[in-house]
């Protein structure tokens, strides 16, 4: 969940500068590590996007935000599920 609230900061971020004059945008690269997956930051130049003068490209960064959310939502989902297994479970040790 730590890894997608990330990405989509950093996808905002570059959108919300979409028409700022000069922005280098910031590159997500994930990875994974012992301690789970991690997220490095990385600026961009300014050439990558369809205006020379942003360097972002707003619809690739839209796509983004999207994907961003949807990977929270299923790490949401995940949990939600694994604490109503708990619950179970629990309920079912003080009925036995």
């Amino acid at each position: 969940m730590v890894a997608a609230r990330t990405r989509l900061e950093i996808a905002t971020e570059n959108l919300a500068n979409v028409s700022t004059r000069g922005f280098r945008p910031v590159n997500a690269h994930g990875f994974l590590t012992a301690l789970g997956v991690t997220i490095a930051r990385e600026r961009g130049n300014r050439s990558s996007g369809p205006d020379p003068s942003s360097g972002v490209d707003a619809i690739a960064e839209m796509i983004d935000v999207l994907a961003a959310e949807r990977s929270f939502e299923s790490a949401q989902k995940t949990v939600s599920a694994i604490d109503s297994t708990r619950q179970k479970s629990a309920e079912a040790a003080r009925i036995a």
